[in-house]
């Protein structure tokens, strides 16, 4: 009788990777070091996520009238690429940044709080994955706007002053 792979479930990775984490580490204080760093790190790339949209938000603020003015093909792709720049930050903000400070994981034994902890660490980096993408689709929007403006200023059919 053939035998089916177990399906992995989150729980059922964390455990996997916590096991090995305390099997190379050695001890369940090098484990915890380790996660701080990776909850750092996502910090870090999640602040990025923020310093691109405040960009694009700020070229908004000075150049979107003017690009709007030019016309649907710009003006369109910049609302668009708008649009999708704030919604990733807003599931940055309110998903990936959302805190939570892994020394509050005390309720339960040892193994079972690390466990959260990772997928905790795992969600959040599933919900800055989102972000991501959602943010340079937006960024793409953004340069097809900047792009149709500048080429039909390079044709002398707007003015850009």
């Amino acid at each position: 009788m053939a035998s089916f792979p177990k399906q992995q479930t989150p729980e059922n990775k964390s455990t996997a990777e916590y096991d090995y984490m305390l099997a190379i580490f050695g001890s369940e204080a090098e484990v915890w070091k380790v996660l701080q760093h990776q909850f750092t790190v996502l910090q870090q790339r999640i602040q990025t996520i923020f310093a691109l949209g405040a960009l694009g938000i700020t070229v908004t603020g000075f150049s979107g009238h003017r690009i709007i003015a030019a016309g649907p093909k710009s003006g369109i792709p910049l609302v668009i690429g708008l649009c999708m720049i704030l919604t990733a930050l807003f599931i940055a903000l309110y998903g990936a940044s959302k805190l939570r400070w892994i020394s509050s994981f005390h309720e339960k034994d040892i193994k079972q709080n690390f466990l959260e902890i990772i997928q905790l660490r795992n969600g959040k980096t599933r919900l800055f994955k989102i972000s991501l993408t959602i943010l340079l689709f937006g960024l793409g929007w953004y340069v097809l706007a900047i792009s149709n403006f500048l080429l039909l200023a390079s044709y002398r059919l707007i003015d850009i002053y």
